[in-house]
């Protein structure tokens, strides 16, 4: 259960990111378990904004345009000034804020990717380990409700090995969206679908599979967007158990239908989930009608209910909320993904980049290809 005990927290970034982490805060300050402390955001417009919707709701935390200037704002005399930092920026800017909040004695919340580069993702996760302090990507996905409890059975044998697993994000943008930012969209500073949409669903298989491929293949579409990056990709993993792993990452369909879908299949049984429009279905079952799946969703239900409440219905396709109760009611040291978890997540997406780029299949994990290698 949630410790009775309320967390600051300072969330840098209110971007469309950052905005789904204000909507989880604010549920958990409501219920007194979180203390917004201090608001990072460098457009005065955006934070102009936030000031005001804020007034009508909630105490006003200290505003600024960059974390140190927060920091300077707040006591470090008394203690760590925040137990929490949430990190919702583009990511080039994740290894410095995340670097600066450890040092000030906090626990990181890092929207994905965790990093650019593997070099820095070793980077954080180096000194998550001298300084004690946690690393928590946003692979959202692991906190959808008996997440945990299915990869325990999946992972048990009970349905034999592994013979494929599939994937499927359709994650429709529109030209507006592109156009909101300079970076997005293009390889260096965000990766394009693959980096940006399809790496929760690309973790979350593995997570579940428990294990990492052996080589990818993949190819890339020209991108219809006026972007630079690919908007569209097919890739496959394999295992060295024999199992394959299929990828479509896209852009290109209706940005009010998103929806993502992922499917495994063992010798025994099948399972299937999928995310539509904020909608989940999920489907367990043995191929021998038989036997019969555990009970894994309805539990997993009724303990959210009893940890937050009613309240969390309306959140329960509301992957960061979930998150942000994980995290309040985790003990940080083993139940919540890691530095090293976002690391593999990015060398899951670089992996099959580099395939596509050398037109070949790759090994994984890739260790010295970047998306910078990706221009041209």
């Amino acid at each position: 259960m949630i410790k009775n005990e309320s967390r600051k927290i300072i969330l840098v970034g209110l971007g469309s990111a950052g905005r789904r982490h204000l909507r989880a805060i604010d549920f958990y300050e409501k219920r007194g378990l979180l203390q917004l402390a201090g608001v990072v955001e460098p457009s005065q417009q955006v934070l102009s904004s936030f000031i005001t919707s804020r007034k009508m709701s909630l105490p006003l935390p200290p505003t600024a345009a960059s974390l140190e200037e927060i920091y300077e704002k707040l006591d470090i005399h008394t203690g760590p000034p925040a137990d929490l930092v949430a990190i919702a920026t583009p990511p080039g800017l994740h290894t410095d804020l995340a670097l600066l909040a450890m040092k000030n004695g906090a626990d990181v919340i890092v929207e994905k990717p965790m990093t650019l580069t593997v070099r820095e993702g070793e980077i954080l996760q180096e000194m998550s380990l001298a300084s004690g302090r946690n690393i928590i990507p946003c692979l959202t996905y692991r906190f959808y409700p008996a997440v945990r409890e299915l990869k325990e059975f999946l992972t048990s044998g009970s349905f034999g090995r592994p013979l494929s697993a599939n994937m499927i994000v359709r994650w429709g943008h529109d030209q507006a969206y592109y156009d909101r930012s300079s970076w997005l969209g293009s390889w260096e500073h965000e990766g394009g679908a693959l980096m940006n949409q399809t790496i929760h669903a690309l973790d979350l298989v593995f997570y579940l599979l428990g294990e990492l491929p052996q080589e990818a293949t993949c190819k890339l579409a020209p991108p219809y967007h006026d972007i630079e990056a690919a908007d569209l990709a097919m890739g496959v993993f394999s295992l060295e158990s024999g199992a394959l792993v299929a990828v479509e990452g896209s852009t290109l369909t209706d940005p009010q239908q998103q929806e993502a879908e992922i499917f495994l299949r063992y010798e025994k049984g099948t399972f299937a989930a999928g995310i539509k429009s904020g909608k989940i279905n999920f489907s367990l079952s043995y191929d021998d009608k038989k036997n019969k799946t555990p009970a894994i969703v309805r539990p997993a239900l009724k303990h959210l209910l009893k940890r937050d409440g009613l309240g969390i219905i309306k959140h329960i396709g509301k992957a960061h909320t979930l998150m942000y109760g994980a995290v309040l009611e985790s003990d940080l040291a083993s139940d919540l993904p890691a530095a090293a978890d976002g690391l593999s997540s990015l060398r899951l997406v670089l992996t099959l980049l580099e395939a596509a780029k050398k037109g070949q299949a790759v090994s994984y994990p890739s260790e010295n290809f970047e998306l910078k290698d990706m221009k041209d």
